[in-house]
């Protein structure tokens, strides 16, 4: 989960950044010290979870996340109980007042993953399991699961599946960008397979369901490390 620091005071920031250098799943990309960085930050990386002091110069933290369109998760730290209210009012994770330890903030963060996993799942749940081909004028549906592998000639495509394969005029590196990467994976200039329908490795080839598709040399130690 990717975060960012937001504290106009220096030793603010440091317990911060060794607060969250102890948390693993916990990566941070910034630490800023006012809303202006801050904000200029949130336009350009994709965060998770926005870690801000309530008063910092230029603009209030709570102001400063109602002016976000695409809201990260936030929790708010703060020495003063007065924004305590409107920070909830923004469906803040959690409000820390200062000083709080580390088991306090560990508190916090943990609120945030269940938060964080909860979206991912609903996330998950809303993506599509077929593919939609075009091939021999009729639209195919076609599972994620139901194709073996994935075969690429010149400006055509092959989809191997239990019926048979659909050959279609596609792109296969275009294709590979679009296709769900936690099921689908490139071993070959010409050659993309379905991860959980592979057999064996052997030498230079995979094996599913009884046919040998061959593995690039660029592409072994990828296919190693996600398959196997």
């Amino acid at each position: 989960m990717k975060c960012l620091i937001a504290d106009d005071e220096k030793l603010a920031r440091q317990l911060l950044e060794s607060y969250v250098s102890q948390i693993p799943k916990l990566e941070l990309v910034a630490s800023c010290k006012n809303g202006i960085e801050t904000n200029e930050i949130l336009q350009k990386e994709s965060i998770d979870l926005l870690i801000t002091d309530v008063q910092m110069p230029g603009i209030l933290g709570t102001e400063m996340v109602k002016s976000l369109q695409n809201k990260p998760m936030v929790i708010f730290t703060t020495a003063y109980k007065d924004y305590a209210v409107e920070g909830f009012e923004l469906e803040a994770i959690d409000y820390l007042i200062k000083p709080f330890p580390f088991e306090r903030f560990l508190k916090a963060i943990n609120k945030a993953f269940a938060q964080f996993e909860a979206q991912e799942e609903k996330a998950l749940d809303l993506k599509p399991t077929y593919l939609t081909i075009k091939a021999d004028h009729k639209l195919y549906k076609v599972q994620y699961s139901d194709i073996k592998y994935i075969e690429g000639m010149r400006e055509y495509v092959s989809f191997h599946v239990p019926s048979g394969r659909i050959t279609a005029l596609m792109s296969l590196k275009n294709l590979e960008e679009s296709l769900p990467s936690e099921t689908f994976i490139r071993c070959h200039k010409s050659y993309i397979v379905n991860k959980n329908l592979v057999e064996t490795l052997e030498g230079n080839s995979l094996t599913i369901q009884g046919k040998s598709i061959p593995i690039g040399q660029s592409y072994r130690e990828r296919v190693l490390a996600e398959v196997f």
